[in-house]
C-alpha cells in the first residue's frame, strides 16, 4: 500500500512558493530601474544634443557675419578708398618679382627674379668684403675684432 503524503495538501488550490514570488520581484525591480537609468541617459543625451545644436546655430551664424565682412572688405572699391585713405600705392607685380617654384619648394631655373636675387645678394657681399667699408664691432668678450 501506498504512503500517503502529508505534506501535500491536495484541497487547497493555490501554493505559494516564496522562492518564485522573490525572483518575480526582484525581476520586475531589476527591469524598472533599468528603464529609469535609460530615460535618465536618453534625457541626458537629449539635453547634450540641444546644447550641441544650440552651439552650433550660434557658430553658423558667426561664421556667417565673418564671411560677410571679409566680402565687404575685399571689395574692389572698399580697397581702393583705403589706399587713398592711407596714402598707399598698391600695383601689380613686375616680373623681375615673381618667383616660381616647383614641388619640392625650388625655385625653377632662368627666372628674372631669381637671377636679380643673386645679383643682389652678390653685389652686398661684395660691398661687406672690401676692407674700407668694414665697421668695428665688438665680439661676445668685449675685445674689439
Amino acid at each position: 500500500m501506498r504512503r500517503r503524503n502529508k505534506k501535500v495538501n491536495k484541497h487547497t488550490r493555490f501554493t505559494v512558493n516564496t522562492a518564485g514570488v522573490v525572483a518575480v520581484l526582484m525581476t520586475v525591480f531589476l527591469v524598472v530601474m533599468f528603464y529609469c537609468a535609460l530615460g535618465m541617459r536618453c534625457t541626458s543625451i537629449a539635453r547634450d544634443l540641444q546644447q550641441a545644436e544650440k552651439e552650433y546655430k550660434q557658430l553658423t551664424k558667426e561664421g556667417e557675419r565673418v564671411a560677410a565682412r571679409w566680402t565687404e572688405l575685399m571689395a574692389v572699391d572698399r580697397l581702393q578708398e583705403r589706399l587713398v585713405r592711407f596714402g598707399l600705392e598698391m600695383n601689380f607685380w613686375s616680373q623681375d618679382q615673381v618667383v616660381r617654384l616647383n614641388a619640392s619648394g625650388q625655385p625653377l631655373r632662368g627666372q628674372i627674379a631669381v637671377t636679380r636675387a643673386r645679383e643682389r645678394l652678390a653685389t652686398a657681399n661684395m660691398a661687406q668684403m672690401t676692407p674700407g667699408t668694414q665697421s668695428r664691432r665688438k665680439s661676445s668678450r668685449g675685445k674689439i675684432r
